[in-house]
């Protein structure tokens, strides 16, 4: 996925979550689509359960 793509996809995850793609990250977004609090959240508890987004952002090797 291109930069440009990522972008694309980060604003529309954005929106369809009801954020504000210009005061949000990649870490309140991904908190948000998996109901964490992003203030008692690690990115390792993030990457138990990755968004394709995510795990791409994290270089996370997916099972195939």
């Amino acid at each position: 996925m291109s930069s440009a793509d990522f972008q694309n996809a980060f604003n529309s995850a954005c929106h369809e979550l009801g954020l504000d793609p210009a005061n949000t990250n990649i870490f309140a977004l991904e908190c948000r689509r998996q109901g964490l609090d992003p203030q008692s959240t690690r990115a390792f508890d993030l990457d138990k359960n990755p968004s394709p987004m995510w795990a791409q952002f994290r270089k996370l090797k997916t099972a195939s």
